[in-house]
């Protein structure tokens, strides 16, 4: 009702973007069923399309992504009653753009602001602020918080590999032992 919800959510996704710079763009998914994680529903995305740092494309790449998987797989991937968006209005109405794309119409949309703790809903051009200590609020704030931790150790894990390679990496014809040999050299 705080939210003005079509339904109770018994399935949420949240969604976020994590990189340093626009480098390594990755996007997450986290899924709650009942209000438990459900860790197997997990996604992570790679940004593909671009590159450089715009939370606007990304989270409009990542939801068109995951919204085609909606109509082509809908047993592995069945509908959310709510998606979160980790951000602010902004955020919040480039994916709304990709909803009206898809005709997306049966799914509730909102985003959770970091900064002042601030929901953001689709029919309310206002910020609803919830006492922080609103269940609602602790809810969101946990899932949130889950998307977040869930990107960046996938922005880490991505960044942690392109750290580790050389130019050698590429040359054809050029196996481990000589590598290992001309980078000693």
């Amino acid at each position: 009702n705080l939210l003005n919800l079509s339904d109770v959510p018994y399935k949420i996704e949240c969604y976020d973007i994590s990189n340093i710079s626009g480098v390594d763009s990755v996007g997450s998914m986290v899924v709650f069923i009942d209000g438990q994680p459900d860790f197997n529903s997990y996604r992570r995305f790679k940004i593909k399309t671009f590159e450089g740092a715009d939370d606007f494309r990304a989270h409009q790449e990542m939801m068109a992504r995951r919204l085609d998987r909606l109509v082509s797989d809908t047993e592995k991937f069945p509908k959310p009653d709510l998606i979160i968006i980790d951000g602010s209005k902004g955020q919040l109405s480039s994916v709304k753009e990709v909803f009206d794309q898809k005709q997306i119409e049966d799914i509730d949309l909102i985003a959770l602001a970091e900064k002042n703790e601030e929901v953001f809903t689709l029919d309310n051009p206002q910020p609803i602020i919830l006492e922080k200590r609103d269940y609602c609020l602790k809810m969101l704030q946990r899932i949130r918080d889950e998307a977040h931790r869930f990107a960046i150790t996938y922005h880490r894990s991505l960044r942690g590999k392109r750290a580790l390679t050389s130019v050698l990496d590429g040359v054809k014809g050029l196996g481990k032992v000589r590598k290992t040999a001309l980078l000693n050299r």
